[in-house]
């Protein structure tokens, strides 16, 4: 059990790509009374990030073919539950989110939630205090706020990489269904409120410098759009109209 929250097995996956530069930054970042184990899951990476990350006390996978970063947490997520985790948090390799911040947590860790994210939308702006790009920001506002009046979400963000997945979550959600890239991360919350499960947010704060980051104005257009489609195939299966096979109980 980890020293900080001794009730649980808590584990760590750093989900990577092209990550060597800020790596040892991060190492340096984890307080590892936070955790039982720390995995470091390398989605085949061009530079030596899997090579950098041996030189730690993580557990070092590969990936032998590239899966897209919700591939990588999907093989994440069933590996560290598969070796007898409780609870897991998501760690992105550029450093961005304080892991840490895991601590905040405790309290619905302790009451078994299934899903417990960060928010940088917490009683501040993000993008006057922390600097968070503006258009980022105001999309990711925009559509955090339809989201959460249309279908009832009691989340102020909804587009955010700090996550805790619990137990009750891997059981009950079939995320192995959800999306090979980043909209994986929109699902599982609608996934989470479609079974009842219960989820909770803390505040978090994030650092905007110089980190490795693949995200381009495309990508960004191509997930909002995906954003309104996944709403859509929601409303649809509430009414039982059709039921996507992520609604579908395990």
């Amino acid at each position: 059990m980890s020293k900080n929250i001794p009730s649980k097995k808590i584990y760590a996956m750093v989900i990577s790509y092209n990550s060597a530069p800020v790596l040892g930054d991060l190492y340096k970042r984890i307080d590892k009374n936070n955790f039982d184990k720390i995995y470091f899951f390398d989605d085949n990476s061009k530079d030596n990030s899997a090579d950098v990350a041996k030189n730690y006390d993580w557990i070092v996978i590969k990936n032998e073919k590239n899966l897209g970063h919700g591939g990588n947490l999907k093989k994440a997520i069933k590996t560290a539950f598969l070796d007898g985790a409780d609870y897991v948090l998501e760690i992105h390799a550029d450093n961005q989110y304080n892991p840490n911040l895991i601590l905040k947590a405790k309290h619905f860790i302790e009451q078994d939630y299934a899903l417990i994210t960060g928010s940088r939308f917490v009683n501040k702006n993000p993008h006057l205090e922390e600097g968070m790009p503006f258009l980022r920001y105001f999309s990711n506002k925009v559509m955090s706020n339809f989201t959460r009046k249309i279908l009832s979400i009691n989340l102020s963000e909804f587009h955010t990489g700090f996550k805790i997945f619990g137990k009750n979550f891997y059981n009950k959600v079939q995320f192995e269904h959800c999306s090979n890239n980043y909209l994986f991360s929109f699902q599982i919350i609608l996934a989470t409120k479609f079974f009842n499960l219960k989820y909770g947010e803390i505040s978090i704060s994030a650092d905007y410098g110089d980190k490795v980051n693949s995200c381009n104005y495309y990508n960004g257009f191509i997930y909002l759009v995906s954003n309104f489609v996944e709403i859509f195939f929601y409303l649809l299966a509430k009414s039982k109209i059709f039921t996507n096979i992520i609604y579908k109980s395990k």
